[in-house]
């Protein structure tokens, strides 16, 4: 092949020289004991010395190496293939699926079109990674074509291929498609039961995450660690306390281990339902702990009040040598402005790009102004917000305004209304708040004139609800 240097065509050594034998070990099964690059490259020369690289069978071994080994090389690979005559079904699933895990997956759906054109017949080995890389793109129109090649087939019902098809109308958010896949299914084992749970959970869809696992119950089938972790997580949004007690009630009696994801959703479900002494003795029982263990307990602390802990958890985090990520930095600005710790989240603020080279975002921006407004650094907080690479949206500008209301400063209100009319014609409930601040600073003529605008413009204020979720 173009591009091989081929100087030491026998420096193979595994152990001492061998004297030449008739019949040398087959060059296939050196492929598969392959340790670098650099043997499967010599390896290769060998099979071209000896004709033995038009054998489908040694040059599948090579090309699977090279797609999917750790120290191969995919640009490797897709040159290998490239020069075989007449490649298999094997082979191209190999491309497939090494495509797929790649980071430019679309490249795996280039090659399914290749082959097609090329005539060669896809198998149940085929659709799944085909159908991982609709995932990886998250692409509708190419998920429902594979979909009418797997019934075209004959494979629609293969599991393997049902699965692929419910995680990609799932992550593209095509929840009806996926159930229309899920109920058409005679059969279903664990897996696919598992994925259209993660499916609802992870659009947003708790209650029926919780209906469909109670189903799977009902239906005799035993849960495992992966559906649990989706449940959990159906169970935190959804404010089932109750379901996630039960659940890890239920991997304390199977005596299922209590792994980091595992571990990380049952602290997550409690910390997000407000049982923070059941959150913080999970958490205490783990051996194994990830950023996203410490995020749980350090945004649950601060959403519900405990800010000062959330703190304290963040400086044990600092000690124990744990890199934090962004979500660390919202749940620490979050709980510095509830404890009233302004200067200290000013403090984190600056150290997220000086000291841990992480670029805050715009959650951390509007933790930020939050922390200034109450402070009554207003001006500074109005600054920040123009300052920013975004575009501020109505919460950011609405934080700034609810804290000029809270100090009286109207200059700065009437610019924060101005810019989330902007953003929101519809935000109606701004001239409230602007039309109070003015009857407190006994500015009367500004009130009657809002009001007009108001009743002119026939706005209203979008009236409060509240859900109460009563257990029975």
């Amino acid at each position: 092949m173009r591009g091989l240097h081929y100087r030491h065509l026998c420096s193979i050594t595994y152990g001492p020289p061998a004297p030449p034998s008739r019949n040398p070990p087959h060059l296939s099964l050196l492929a598969d004991q392959c340790t670098s690059l650099h043997q499967l490259k010599q390896i290769h020369a060998q099979m071209i010395v000896r004709a033995r690289i038009h054998d489908n069978f040694a040059a599948s071994r090579l090309l699977s190496f090279s797609a999917l080994s750790q120290s191969g090389s995919l640009s490797y690979a897709v040159r290998l293939f490239d020069s075989i005559n007449e490649p298999n079904s094997f082979m191209w699933n190999t491309l497939i699926r090494a495509q797929a895990g790649s980071s430019n997956p679309r490249q795996a759906l280039l090659f399914y079109v290749k082959m097609r054109r090329r005539c060669v017949a896809p198998g149940k080995h085929t659709f799944p990674f085909v159908l991982k890389a609709c995932s990886n793109v998250m692409c509708i129109y190419v998920s429902r074509q594979v979909h009418c090649h797997s019934i075209k087939f004959g494979l629609d019902l293969d599991l393997h291929v049902v699965n692929g098809l419910i995680r990609a109308y799932s992550v593209s958010r095509v929840l009806r498609d996926a159930r229309e896949v899920f109920d058409e299914v005679p059969e279903r084992n664990l897996s696919i039961w598992t994925t259209m749970i993660c499916g609802f959970a992870q659009n947003d869809r708790y209650a029926d995450a919780i209906q469909l696992f109670e189903c799977m119950l009902e239906d005799g089938m035993a849960p495992n660690g992966a559906t649990l972790v989706s449940v959990l997580s159906a169970c935190a949004e959804s404010g089932s306390l109750q379901l996630g007690e039960q659940i890890h009630a239920y991997v304390e009696e199977n005596g299922i281990e209590l792994g980091v994801i595992l571990g990380t959703a049952l602290v997550n479900m409690y910390a997000k339902n407000g049982a923070i002494v059941k959150a913080k003795k999970c958490f205490s029982s783990m051996r194994e702990r990830n950023i996203a263990t410490w995020n749980a307990m350090i945004c649950g602390l601060a959403a519900h009040g405990h800010g000062k802990e959330a703190i304290n958890f963040f400086k044990e985090l600092e000690q124990e040598k744990v890199k934090p990520n962004d979500i660390t930095f919202v749940g620490v600005l979050s709980a510095c402005c509830h404890a009233g710790l302004f200067d200290y989240g000013e403090g984190i603020f600056h150290s997220m790009k000086e000291l841990y080279r992480i670029d805050p975002k715009i959650e951390h921006y509007g933790c930020m102004v939050d922390i200034l407004g109450r402070n009554g650094k207003l001006l500074e907080a109005e600054q920040l917000i123009r300052g920013m690479i975004w575009k501020a949206d109505v919460v950011i500008w609405g934080s700034l305004l609810h804290a000029c209301q809270s100090h009286g400063n109207i200059d700065i209100a009437e610019r924060a209304v101005k810019e989330i009319l902007l953003v929101n014609p519809n935000s109606h409930g701004v001239y409230v708040v602007l039309s109070n601040m003015y009857a407190e600073a006994e500015r009367w003529d500004d009130v009657v004139k809002l009001r007009k605008r108001m009743k002119e413009g026939s706005l209203k204020k979008t009236p409060g609800w509240s859900l109460v979720n009563e257990a029975t």
